[in-house]
Order: C-alpha cells, then structure tokens, then sequence
C-alpha cells in the first residue's frame, strides 16, 4: 500500500510544471477553511490546499451540496462511493449519518470485508428511497455502464434527494466509449487502453471506460431517470485555471 502511495505521487509530481512556474494563490477551502493553495500546474487537478492538501477536484463537490441542503444538512443521511477522500470528510462532520463503500468484483455485493462495504454501483444493494445524498468522485468513468449507475443512484435516492458527482470532462462532441465488456465477460477496446490510479488496486489499476464529454453528459445523467440535471462551475482558487465542472441531478 505505501509503495503503491508513493508511485502515485510520484505521478502526480512528474505533471507538474517546473518548480519555478507553481503558483500561489488565495481562496476559501470548503472543506477546512484554509485560505491559501498552491498550483504544481494551472489545474483542478493539480491545485491544493495548503492546510488540508486536499485538490480542488475533490473539494469542487462542497459548495454544490451546501447550495442543495441550506442548513438542513445535519438531518440528512449521505452515501458517498469511496472510503476518503475531503467530500467524505464534510459529509462526516455535517450530516446525520454517511455510508460508505469500494467496488470488489471478487467479493459478494454487499459483504463487509475487512470492515469496507462491498458495491456495484450497476447493482447497488440498498433498498429504494434510501439516502437524501449520493457523491462520486472519479467513479463513472470506470464503471462499464455508467447510465445503468446512474438509475441505481436514483433508485435508492430520496425524493427531492441530489446525485452530485465529478467526472473527468472533455470537450469532445459526445461521450466517447473507450472500453466495454461483451457478453462474454471478456474487455474489448475501442480506444487505446486508459487505466487511472486506484486507493485498493494500485497505480494505473482502474481501466477507464468512458471518456465523458461536458457536452451530454447531463444527457447520459437524464437517461438515467433524472429530469433536472445541471452543470455546475466551481472556482475556489483563482490559480486553478479553469472552473470545475460539478453535475448535479435532483430526483424530482
């Protein structure tokens, strides 16, 4: 796990622009208050907080869950589709309870293995009209087929209850897919193979399935069930770049 920890660091720091060209800048971290971030490139990605060193990607989810719920957050009970992370951090310190879970494809759905809940976002376990709150971050591009992901969200949403989620977005025309599995179980590529890191199977461990677009991605979160789907431009650091592009889809 440590080794694993540090070769992803390592990766992260081989993206950086050359020491000389890091930025500083001041903003409001949602998470932990902090004001000032440190940008290794001009990016989401690569801008952190200097008191909780979180990203801004991360983080970018806060302010969207903040503006649905007001200041009635604390009788509210969350799902979040990680085990850390600082969007699970602010759901721990703000809302009345918060589930957890990591995807084990050779563990049954549901168990708890050694103290982690097993699920498939394709086939989640928990019974309809669950949580009031759903949050992802970098979790639908791996999963084969994300709309069906998105309909299990909804299903165990709450009326009025929110999906608010990243993804990694591009300025392509449409969603492109980049890996599917047939009928067969087997992989099969439509794209040069793109894996990304993962906290339970290692550096480059999580083969991407889709590369989503900005441009129908609220599209592909409306086929799933939702009929108000928004995009959301969160700034928190000015030496970010560009916004983060948050989704937000409410179960009417």
């Amino acid at each position: 796990m440590f080794l694993g920890r540090t070769r992803s660091a390592l990766r992260y720091l081989s993206w950086a622009d050359p020491f000389y060209k890091w930025k500083f800048s001041k903003g409001d971290c949602p998470s932990c208050g902090g004001k000032y971030f440190l940008s290794l490139k001009r990016s989401d990605f690569m801008t952190r907080c200097l008191t909780c060193k979180a990203n801004i990607v991360n983080i970018s989810l806060i302010p969207v869950i903040k503006q649905h719920f007001g200041n009635s957050a604390s009788n509210a009970v969350a799902y979040e589709l990680s085990t850390y992370g600082s969007t699970l951090s602010y759901l721990q310190n703000n809302f009345r309870s918060v589930t957890t879970s990591e995807y084990m494809p050779d563990q049954p759905k549901g168990a708890v293995v050694d103290g982690v809940r097993n699920e498939d976002i394709q086939s989640l376990t928990f019974d309809e009209d669950t949580f009031d709150l759903v949050t992802s971050n970098s979790v639908l591009e791996h999963v084969p087929d994300d709309i069906k992901g998105c309909s299990e969200c909804y299903r165990i949403l709450k009326p009025k209850g929110a999906l608010i989620f990243s993804v990694p977005l591009y300025d392509t025309p449409s969603t492109i897919k980049m890996a599917e599995i047939d009928k067969n179980g087997s992989i099969v590529f439509h794209q040069e193979p793109e894996y990304h890191d993962s906290r339970l199977g290692g550096p480059e461990s999580a083969l991407t399935f889709w590369r989503h677009s900005f441009h129908d991605i609220c599209e592909r979160v409306k086929a799933a069930g939702f009929s108000n789907v928004r995009l959301v431009d969160v700034t928190i650091a000015p030496s970010q770049g560009l916004s983060t592009k948050v989704v937000y889809a409410i179960k009417d």
